[in-house]
């Protein structure tokens, strides 16, 4: 499994939506965009994002919410698929909405969220969390890992970045590979 690489990611998108911000563009117009309590509004979004020459993730959002005096943005309608350092895609991740602390790079994905990654393992789950820093995703909720035809559903569940170590809490089911910790 190659590593998902989400810390280039968040740092493309702050470094993006910023620039994007910075250009001048037009406030969103129509009915309720005067009432969002958001600095920026950005509706339709695709970005690309690259690292080192070589393309890290494509980013789809139907809205991003910067505010000026905090270090999140906020995302509503997230797509991202994810790319290693050779340009192989390695996973994607779909949610209702999202948020990106640009202090740390760290990530939530909220609502509906369901990562995908190369090998074809399905993680589904209302919130996950994932810190760069420490190269860990998580999620403290009710979580459902398909992988092979096999289903397992957990309290919570956490792994490493490159699936390698991988622990769901609670476990009904059974999926090869997966720590079960009580």
């Amino acid at each position: 499994m190659k590593r998902i690489s989400m810390r280039a990611l968040g740092q493309a998108l702050v470094l993006q939506l910023t620039l994007v911000a910075c250009n001048g563009v037009d406030a969103p117009t129509g009915e309720g965009y005067q009432d969002l309590p958001a600095d920026q509004v950005l509706t339709g979004v695709h970005q690309t994002y690259t690292s080192n020459g070589v393309q890290s993730a494509i980013g789809v959002f139907d809205t991003v919410y910067r505010f000026t005096d905090s270090s999140k943005v906020h995302l509503r309608g997230v797509n991202l698929r994810m790319f290693d350092e050779t340009g192989q895609q390695t996973a994607t991740v779909t949610s209702t909405s999202g948020v990106l602390n640009d202090a740390t790079n760290e990530m939530t994905a909220i609502g509906n969220v369901v990562l995908i990654t190369d090998d074809l393992r399905k993680i589904e789950t209302e919130e996950l969390h994932y810190d760069p820093n420490t190269r860990r995703l998580w999620s403290d909720v009710t979580t459902r890992m398909s992988y092979q035809g096999n289903l397992q559903i957990g309290d919570s569940f956490q792994a490493d970045d490159q699936f390698t170590r991988v622990t769901i809490q609670n476990p009904r089911g059974d999926v090869p590979g997966i720590k079960v910790q009580r």
